[in-house]
């Protein structure tokens, strides 16, 4: 036996495992199967006797890997052999996996994992190779000597010890998904059977509805044409973008990128051309590379037009039911332009709302005659209820479900309308920091900080602000009042730096510490986004540490700090110290008296600020597209935007 060290850190290791969705992880198993040429992959589960998951198989009969792939396989990132192979080495089939991560995804199926594989040996005949490995130890996987074996080739993956989320396999809806996720490659490849608890999946029977249209490719003529298949699940689905080749097999996701409320749906967009584009897609670069950004946008477009057309369609089919069964609040025909208007209104709010009607006619009846005195009284508000709140994916949200019945609807469109603005301001804030033809001209103090100092929230909801821009004088000022000490600003003496030097802060924020009289006190530093973050910049935010502790007007117990240092990147010096082990990630120095350096980049506070909102974007069903949000940076903080943006429509949703 041998012990395999993966080339990566336990930590990152088990972020990129996706602990959070065992769906996700069966079906990256699964396609290693696919890849490995396996036309039967079967997906099995077992139960405790409490009807909890105890176990996960996976069962593939492909050409499975001899002792020298099992090294390649599993000892680094990105470094086997898919990543420069476009197919399969016998059948030709396009290959789905390149990064290596599939087998990290295991973990989020169990603390124990294993991979007993037979395939043809390279001195002939064939070998049993097992591998395993355990949470405890991610970046260790041991690798038992091969044996000799006449089975038949194929891979045999097992799950012990469950992993924390793994029960969510055991939900009703887990086919279902699984379907969605390898529709169209089933579709394209009818000899392939994926089972799943003995069940063979099979799209068809899982949707409501497929349609297939195809678009041109301009300029491209070795592959002209791209199709677009649209299937609409029965079952509720999160929506996605596949991007594939023409045998179906994905090579990347991305959001629609268009509203289309009430339609629980999958878009395969099949193209071969996406095979020279692999690396842009999975970096998501789309905007860097022009043809790719051309075949989203135009699929996009036919996405819009297709549900324009599928709502005008089930609108006057809905508002003829509703007439039909006496609940439908007009009984005439409108008399004039101003009640035709109302009337037009009302039927694109009740029909966008229909699946959240209650069951009950007298419930219907009763629900949308509220609505039409809403869109007679307040139809400015309606537009904004029909695009923020009814929009709402109420069957698995219980909680938000709760919400909605005991809070007024003024109440619930504030918070629908505060949230959405958040996702927009994130999704405008990505723009500006990392779009290269913005991030050159962004300045740091004049524009950046003047429009973070309105939107201290992404640096952490429990935090408020206290002093901007100003010096660290006026840091003791506000630190003092906090505290609920009288300040004589005549008594105070001035606050300086090691050097002599008077410190201007970007932004301090604060908040009193839970259970306890103290105070927690945050400094942000703020960079321009083209400046690394390296030695220099960390030394300025520690001057600023320094000049804080050193000081006794300060002293205070209970009172912990936190200095940050943000821009888009760090140097690799300084992300050394950024990922020890000895403090948490982010943190390049931990003093004592509770004062913390950390040096930060915006990738991890926005996906932070988003993970925080993730729910309610699922639950309002909110993508924010690019356009919706730099709209939105403008109508807010247009003063403080780069003129390369104030007039600017910005980049396609």
């Amino acid at each position: 036996m041998r012990t395999i060290r993966l080339e990566a850190k336990p930590d990152h290791i088990m972020r990129l495992a996706g602990l959070r969705d065992p769906v996700k992880a069966v079906a990256e198993l699964v396609w290693n199967g696919l890849d490995a040429e396996a036309d039967t992959v079967s997906v099995h589960l077992t139960y405790n006797d409490l009807g909890g998951v105890d176990s996960v198989s996976v069962v593939d009969n492909g050409h499975g890997m001899n002792s020298q792939e099992c090294t390649l396989h599993f000892s680094g990132l990105g470094g086997s052999w898919k990543s420069t192979a476009l197919v399969s080495p016998n059948l030709r089939r396009p290959l789905h996996g390149r990064a290596g991560q599939g087998r990290l995804r295991a973990f989020a199926l169990g603390n124990a994992v294993s991979w007993t594989t037979v395939a043809e040996a390279v001195t002939g005949g064939r070998e049993r190779t097992r591998i395993t490995g355990k949470a405890s130890t991610p970046a260790n996987f041991a690798v038992e000597d091969p044996a000799p074996t006449e089975e038949e080739t194929g891979t045999v993956f097992e799950s012990h010890d469950p992993a924390q989320y793994v029960n969510r396999l055991a939900h009703e809806s887990t086919p279902g998904k699984l379907a969605a996720v390898f529709a169209l490659y089933l579709l394209s490849n009818p000899t392939v059977a994926i089972h799943f608890n003995g069940e063979r999946l099979d799209p068809s029977a899982a949707w409501l509805d497929s349609t297939e249209l195809t678009f041109d490719v301009p300029g491209n003529s070795h592959h002209p044409i791209a199709t677009l298949r649209i299937i609409e699940w029965r079952a509720e689905v999160q929506r996605n973008m596949s991007l594939c080749d023409s045998m179906g097999v994905e090579l990347g996701q991305l959001p629609p990128g268009i509203q289309a409320a009430g339609h629980h749906f999958t878009a395969y967009v099949s193209w071969d051309g996406f095979v020279q584009h692999r690396d842009a897609i999975a970096l998501a670069d789309f905007d860097e590379d022009p043809e790719l950004k051309s075949v989203i946008e135009s699929a996009r477009d036919l996405l819009r037009h297709h549900f324009r057309d599928r709502d005008t369609i089930r609108r006057r089919r809905q508002i003829e039911e509703w007439k039909s069964q006496n609940v439908y609040p007009y009984e005439t025909a409108p008399d004039s332009p101003a009640a035709a208007a109302e009337r037009g209104l009302f039927d694109e709010v009740a029909t966008s709302v229909a699946r959240q009607l209650p069951k009950s006619k007298i419930g219907q009846k009763a629900t949308l005659r509220l609505l039409r005195e809403v869109v007679a009284r307040d139809p400015e508000d309606v537009m904004e209820v029909v695009d923020e709140l009814f929009k709402l994916n109420r069957t698995d949200q219980e909680d938000l479900n709760r919400l909605l019945k005991e809070t007024s609807l003024s109440s619930v469109v504030k918070a629908t309308t505060q949230v959405t603005g958040r996702l927009k301001f994130l999704a405008a804030l990505r723009t500006l920091i990392f779009e290269p033809d913005i991030r050159k001209v962004v300045k740091e103090r004049s524009e950046l900080h003047k429009i973070l100092e309105r939107e201290t929230w992404v640096f952490g909801e429990q935090y408020a602000p206290m002093v901007s821009d100003q010096s660290l004088d006026a840091v003791l000022r506000r630190h003092l009042e906090a505290l609920g000490h009288s300040v004589d600003s005549a008594t105070l003496e001035p606050v300086r730096r090691e050097d002599g030097s008077v410190g201007i802060v970007d932004l301090l924020l604060g908040r009193a510490s839970r259970g306890s009289q103290g105070r927690e006190h945050l400094i942000v530093e703020l960079k321009a986004p083209r400046v690394k973050i390296g030695q220099k910049e960390v030394g300025q935010i520690k001057e600023y540490a320094e000049a804080v502790v050193s000081d006794p007007q300060f002293d205070e117990r209970g009172v912990s700090w936190d200095f940050w240092v943000v821009s888009t990147e760090l140097s690799s010096v300084v992300r050394q110290d950024a990922e020890s082990p000895k403090t948490p990630p982010g943190c390049v120095s931990e003093w004592e008296n509770g004062v913390r350096i950390w040096a930060r980049t915006w990738s991890e506070i926005i996906d932070e600020c988003e993970s925080r909102l993730h729910y309610y974007r699922d639950c309002l069903n909110f993508d924010a597209a690019a356009e919706e949000s730099l709209d939105h940076l403008r109508r807010f903080h247009g003063d403080n935007l780069p003129e390369l943006l104030r007039d600017r429509e910005g980049p396609a949703a």
